[in-house]
């Protein structure tokens, strides 16, 4: 890579000098100009990395020239960092509005100058050829994006919206994206649920561009993984600056720790799944029991108008609906018979059981509600909490609708599984005080599109 180049613009040798002295553990190329009209001329012949301006001088006023410097094409991106001699607080502010990067006093250049160069230079290095993808159905928005971060050395891929965003990322994988919130065929949002939820795009850092009023999206996507957010309409210098911090040392170390974790609670989720399926593949009038309610809740959930991520989520709600019964004895689990009291009272007990064992995982919080309080009822008769009506978490009132219609459709020792009608009837006949009216209507109504009797046969 070229080395480094510093155009240090100031009518002062000795302050030139000084700059050179104070920079020389760098490696860098100086480059000295004199301020004058010819200044901008000499600076576009270098094509600096960085330019150190002195604030005012005989025939230099360093904001002027900074203002110069930012509406030439192809320069507006290079950091100017202008040095001054105790100015007031209103010049030092007009500065920032001419586009200055940073402010360094004179009398602070020795404790900070260097540190300041090093950091410009070192993001430049951190960035070189890192592939960006801007996701954003704007085309001057994608078009400025582009030429700006390419211009700063980042390889830049553009999407319109997010279906097309997967499509490239699923051929080739970005370094970041930076994606919009509101667009046509997939938003933003619908985007990065999806990529929270692949565990080959989960670890790209998502950067949300949206505005100032959007506050509840940009909380949502925060909490599926987003690695930060920036406000429209914002500046060049803003985006690099957020880009830098992502591709900064202590990011990429956070990041590490969150995909060892991620794959941590993956495998102890795979397990406990296992277990599940293990469980039920002691008793064959239960076997494949959790996993068929999954599908419906799953379906029911999606049918619902439920994102992706959400239809992900309620899959392995259902999946782990009936955890808790791996702490219930086996002679009461595998009883033929009916259960005496003191039996039904143990069995009770797997909800919060359930609970207990998915409460140390993060990442499954969320699901929790329906392992604990798919047995409620709307009448305030059900367990372990005799919640009553919609104080039962509307996921765990899906799963009830669910596991009763798997339970009326399933063999058992005592009788065969009902037909699918004659369920629907049933559950019909256990609406109100047992079962939430809402999300049997709902059940009706995917039931017209799929066919849930025929995941016994899946």
């Amino acid at each position: 890579m070229d080395r480094p180049r510093i155009a240090i613009i100031d009518d002062n040798p000795h302050h030139r000098s000084m700059i050179k002295t104070i920079l020389a553990p760098l490696d860098v190329i100086f480059f000295e100009i004199e301020a004058g009209k010819a200044a901008l001329e000499s600076i576009k012949h270098i094509d600096p990395h960085v330019i150190l301006c002195r604030m005012t001088g005989r025939d230099l006023d360093g904001a002027a020239l900074c203002t110069k410097i930012k509406q030439t094409p192809g320069m507006n991106n290079i950091p100017v960092i202008l040095i001054g001699s105790s100015e007031t607080e209103e010049d030092v502010s007009q500065g920032f509005l001419c586009g200055a990067t940073e402010y360094i006093d004179k009398s602070e250049a020795r404790t900070k100058l260097l540190t300041a160069v090093n950091s410009h230079l070192c993001r430049r290095v951190t960035m070189n050829g890192k592939k960006i993808l801007v996701v954003d159905d704007s085309r001057s928005m994608r078009l400025m994006l582009e030429e700006h971060l390419s211009r700063n050395g980042f390889v830049v891929t553009c999407a319109e919206n997010g279906k097309e965003a997967l499509e490239i990322l699923w051929s080739e994988k970005s370094d970041v994206i930076l994606c919009d919130v509101y667009m046509p065929e997939m938003n933003g949002l619908e985007l990065c649920e999806i990529l929270h939820s692949s565990q080959s795009l989960s670890d790209i850092p998502f950067v949300v561009m949206s505005t100032e009023n959007d506050v509840e999206n940009m909380r949502r996507m925060m909490c599926y993984g987003a690695a930060a957010f920036i406000i429209k309409p914002f500046n060049i210098e803003q985006l690099l600056v957020t880009l830098n911090n992502i591709f900064s040392y202590e990011f990429l170390i956070l990041l590490k720790e969150k995909e060892r974790l991620d794959t941590e609670q993956r495998l102890l989720l795979a397990g406990i799944t296992s277990l599940v399926k293990a469980l039920e593949a002691r008793d064959q009038y239960t076997r494949g029991h959790s996993e068929r309610v999954s599908l419906i809740l799953a379906g029911m959930v999606k049918f619902n108008g439920g994102s992706f991520y959400e239809e992900e989520r309620a899959r392995i709600a259902g999946r782990l609906h009936d955890i808790g019964k791996i702490g219930i004895r086996d002679d009461v689990l595998l009883k033929a018979g009916r259960l005496t009291d003191e039996e039904f009272k143990h069995i009770k007990s797997h909800p919060t059981i359930g609970a207990s064992i998915l409460q140390n995982i993060p990442s499954i919080s969320d699901i929790i509600p329906v392992v604990y309080s798919h047995h409620e009822r709307m009448d305030g008769q059900g367990y372990p909490q005799r919640l009553q009506g919609f104080t039962i978490p509307l996921w765990a009132r899906m799963t009830a609708v669910a596991d009763t219609y798997d339970a009326l459709t399933s063999d058992r020792p005592y009788r065969k599984g009902m037909a699918h009608e004659q369920a629907l009837a049933i559950i019909d006949q256990a609406t109100g005080p047992q079962l939430c009216p809402n999300c049997v209507r709902l059940f009706h109504d995917w039931c017209q599109k799929e066919k849930p009797e025929n995941f016994h046969h899946s």
